[in-house]
């Protein structure tokens, strides 16, 4: 059975399936420019690209590819969909708008000799030499009748996942699964601390409906990894790590078994401190050298943790390896020291050392004197490149954080306070927004703004602001559903 977060995120952004089918329309649009359609190359593209159209298809009555304010949407269903690369998709779209083409219907009943002409057709389409209506026209002619042309009026402006009410929609659905896998790590600590079996198949159900979630809306995860404080936080950092771990490893193209594998490791690397004083993983102030000599067990712990409580598998050995390397830095510095070879720590030791590190800084956990802004944190981070981080992740890192990761507070020119919810990734200084307060106090009914849309030009941010200096609750702002 589906959790509900997986039940709801298919409305609201597409998933790899529709990416691919994205991909393989503009990459077969651009191969009907240069090849006939009796070449091998045209009738391979052309042949992948209809199976994935059929697969598609067999739930829906005709596909729609629509592109909206710069974003590209099937089936009302918004795509994470790079245009600039393989398909080239960037150059034909540019031509479309001058033809006032915005996107096509294409029938669940279309034929493939009709998809060859359709691309053979289009491709041959100039800006220079139609319009939207004359090539409709044509269409007919050519005995389409199963694929229409759709303009830019008939598309409308507004993008679909920028509604409000769908937004909300989203936000429900990541609360209630990362809370489930909040839940799930303490189940799985305190079995571990009693050295009782743990639930292995339980724990990947979870990690399944993190990757869901984030391979269609990582914003809304992100955002709730702001909250800092729980009753018990430990649960939540682990919980945090996984979901920027998955992240990472969703913009690294892993495929699905693989992200399975990075969520187990990462809601595991960890454990080890079940082994040690709560005292110790409690005490207020700063660390002296003993209780770090005592800290530093923990990887090691955590690896015979992992081996002794699980069957032993593929998710367990690699969650095993990454509660062993990841504190073990990039030069080979750092604990547990390797006495005999130096192997480099595994991708996964290295994404999750890289989340661990910036939520560990940003939360200012209890070996801490305070918590650090995000933009510190990076900026420290970014110092330690060479000795401590892989230059390429954590560089991937920086850009999914963004200068205002979903869950900063901010202070706009106009004095407003906004909770950001989602970057913009053409101008990450103007993401959407949710306009909590003003010079009067705090909204009834918080604004919900896409700072990136014209009619808020006037609108920009100052900068972020720590919520606790100004008495406000940032957990309040993030849970709510106005």
């Amino acid at each position: 059975m589906n959790s509900p977060a997986t039940d709801a995120a298919p409305r609201l952004l597409a998933g790899k399936a529709e990416e691919n089918m994205l991909t393989s329309f503009f990459v077969l649009y651009k191969t009907a420019r240069i090849l006939e359609q009796n070449n091998a190359t045209f009738k391979s593209r052309l042949s992948g690209f209809y199976e994935i159209f059929k697969g598609l298809a067999s739930e829906h009555s005709r596909i729609s590819i629509k592109i909206i304010s710069g974003r590209y949407f099937v089936n009302e269903q918004m795509v994470r969909f790079d245009d600039q690369g393989l398909s080239g998709a960037a150059s034909v779209v540019a031509e479309w708008k001058m033809l006032g083409v915005a996107g096509a219907h294409i029938e669940s009943s279309v034929t493939l000799e009709e998809l060859s002409r359709f691309f053979t057709f289009i491709s041959a389409m100039r800006p220079s030499e139609e319009n939207i209506e004359s090539l409709s026209g044509k269409l007919k002619n050519h005995g389409l009748p199963s694929i229409q042309l759709l303009s830019f009026k008939e598309v409308g402006s507004e993008v679909p996942f920028e509604n409000k009410e769908v937004r909300q929609k989203v936000r429900a659905a990541a609360r209630t699964t990362f809370f489930q896998a909040v839940s799930v790590v303490e189940e799985v600590v305190l079995s571990a601390a009693k050295d009782k079996g743990i639930n292995a198949s339980k724990t990947r159900r979870v990690v399944h409906s993190l990757i869901d979630h984030i391979t269609r809306d990582e914003s809304s995860l992100i955002e709730l990894t702001a909250i800092r404080n729980f009753d018990d936080y430990t649960y939540a950092h682990s919980t945090n790590v996984c979901v920027y771990s998955l992240t990472m490893g969703v913009r690294l193209n892993l495929d699905r078994p693989r992200l399975s594998q990075l969520g187990f490791s990462a809601l595991f690397y960890d454990i080890g401190k079940v082994k040690l004083s709560t005292d110790l993983i409690r005490k207020p102030g700063a660390y002296d050298e003993d209780d770090w000599l005592q800290m530093q067990r923990h990887p090691h712990l955590g690896a015979k943790t992992i081996l002794r409580n699980m069957k032993l598998d593929v998710h367990t050995a690699r969650a095993a390896r990454g509660a062993f390397e990841h504190h073990i830095n990039n030069d080979f510095t750092g604990y547990p020291s390797l006495r005999y070879q130096q192997r480099a720590p595994d991708l996964f030791s290295k994404v999750i050392s890289i989340a661990d590190t910036f939520d560990a800084l940003t939360s200012g956990r209890v070996y801490l004197k305070k918590a650090m802004g995000p933009d510190v944190v990076l900026k420290k981070m970014s110092y330690q490149m060479k000795v401590k981080f892989d230059p390429f992740l954590l560089k991937l890192f920086s850009n999914i954080i963004g200068i205002y990761p979903a869950g900063t507070l901010v202070l706009l020119t106009t004095n407003e306070i906004a909770l950001v919810l989602t970057n913009n990734d053409t101008d990450r200084s103007r993401p959407y927004i949710k306009i909590v307060g003003d010079e009067k106090g705090l909204l009834a009914d918080p604004l919900w703004t896409d700072l990136s849309q014209l009619e808020h030009a006037g609108r920009k941010i100052a900068r972020q602001i720590d919520p606790e200096r100004y008495g406000l609750d940032l957990k309040s702002f993030v849970l709510e559903d106005k």
